[in-house]
């Protein structure tokens, strides 16, 4: 009897064992069938479905270069495509806020939803315009490129400044252009020479003397003596010797008789913008030589 119950206890143990890992097996097979369902779910939701709803949603990207930035970015969200600024730059030719450059490129066949890059103007770069005068012309170019410029036409005139140097520039120092432009150059070609015919001014009175000085753009320095035989205020010297051709302005030194103990003052001639450094000054003197001092007739302007 004992013998019997242990057999139907071992038996009942085994079949319950069964039970058990046939129900794990199906938990199992139910775990892998789900697992695979849920993949294919995904696979069909991430995969297959983008795809499939994909097709025929592409669109030709339009040619947006040289349009307003804002305005190209509307035109591309009807189209279901979004703008971005990648970059900024100058330009000369396309105007600030305007795009440059796209990628990709146009009539590049994209997606909806794509980003399109662009790079954007900041418009024409401008720089400050140096001042050359003074200098070279090999100079002034120099300078020139340092600021992005370029030389202009350049033209000469007479000037005092050294040969060769520049007197004048366009557009001026100080104002702004855009990069590459032309400046114009002025370039002295040194002083201008000219000749005047020296006229005769002994015996003429002083006033008339002067205008003929005038009209020769001339430059006087008188000396006045006492002399009761000339005619009072003519002149009676003069240097440069009447009929020589002189270059440049003329200087005239001129020495006019005045009555014995008059005392001429500088409001007496009109001399204004005539005046002329005394000779001993323009041979590097800084008093007349004894000889003049000796001159009894000399009377030193006051």
């Amino acid at each position: 009897m004992t013998s019997m119950t242990q057999r139907d206890d071992n038996g009942g143990g085994t079949d319950f064992v069964m039970i058990v890992k046939s129900a794990g097996l199906l938990v199992m097979l139910l775990l892998i069938i789900t697992a695979f369902f849920i993949g294919g779910m995904i696979l069909v939701d991430r995969v297959i479905m983008p795809a499939w709803t994909d097709r025929g949603s592409e669109v030709d990207l339009p040619d947006i270069v040289d349009l307003d930035f804002y305005a190209a970015k509307s035109d591309l969200q009807e189209l279901g495509l979004e703008l971005e600024r990648i970059e900024e730059s100058f330009h000369a030719v396309i105007d600030e806020g305007r795009i440059i450059e796209q990628v990709p490129p146009p009539f590049t066949r994209v997606k909806k939803g794509r980003t399109v890059g662009v790079v954007v103007s900041r418009g024409p770069e401008e720089v400050i315009i140096p001042d050359l005068t003074r200098l070279t012309t090999d100079q002034a170019r120099a300078k020139l490129q340092d600021f992005g410029l370029l030389l202009g036409q350049i033209t000469t005139r007479p000037d005092d400044s050294p040969d060769g140097t520049v007197i004048d520039q366009r557009p001026g120092a100080t104002l702004k252009a855009l990069r590459n432009t032309r400046i114009s150059l002025v370039v002295s070609s040194g002083p201008l020479r000219t000749t005047s015919l020296i006229p005769r001014l002994v015996n003429m009175g002083l006033t008339g003397a002067l205008t003929r000085i005038r009209d020769i753009d001339g430059k006087v320095w008188i000396e006045w003596i006492e002399d009761d035989t000339q005619v009072m205020m003519t002149v009676v010297e003069q240097s440069p010797d009447p009929g020589n051709e002189v270059e440049g302005i003329p200087i005239f030194d001129l020495t006019v008789a005045v009555r014995t103990g008059f005392r001429p003052t500088a409001a007496m001639v009109d001399t204004v913008g005539m005046g002329a450094p005394p000779p001993w000054v323009r041979q590097g003197l800084d008093a007349p030589p004894p000889e003049e001092d000796r001159r009894g007739r000399r009377i030193p302007p006051r």
